[in-house]
């Protein structure tokens, strides 16, 4: 009898141990990964910048990248995973308030991984100086055409 007492009571321990809530999740908008790209670099992308710090500041996204021709922005971003129910309505907000921010291009947005990372390799090649403007509206075009595929 005294042993069963024992067992429920370490069982309830364990119980009221497991069910707590970890509060060290609060500090989710100072974790978002984004890099600006040199303004020393031959194709301007102050654009890009601007809308990837604009972004980094909503406390739902954890990362972005994004890249800007004369004509055409495109950006991609990750959002927590807690999050992804809500995807299409945060992707479609975003959309309008980049699109009213930066009237004077046409701007993009998707949250596909794939895009995510082919984006980032675009920046690093932009930033290393490895790409011209004409194979930077090149790729900018194929990323796009990428975006609007449905496979």
């Amino acid at each position: 009898m005294k042993t069963l007492k024992i067992l429920l009571t370490l069982g309830l321990i364990c119980l009221l141990i497991g069910c707590t809530t970890n509060n060290n999740t609060s500090e989710n908008n100072q974790n978002v990964n984004f890099s600006t790209i040199s303004a020393n670099s031959s194709i301007d992308q102050t654009a890009s910048n601007q809308a990837k710090k604009r972004l980094s500041q909503r406390e739902v996204i954890t990362s972005v990248n994004a890249v800007n021709t004369d004509k055409q922005m495109i950006m991609a971003f990750e959002i927590e995973h807690n999050k992804r129910f809500q995807l299409t309505d945060i992707r479609k907000d975003i959309q309008k308030n980049m699109n009213k921010e930066f009237s004077d291009l046409k701007v993009e947005v998707s949250t596909d991984k794939k895009l995510v990372l082919e984006i980032g390799k675009l920046e690093e090649k932009i930033d290393q100086a490895n790409i011209s403007k004409k194979k930077l509206q090149k790729e900018v075009d194929r990323l796009i055409k990428l975006m609007k595929d449905k496979t």
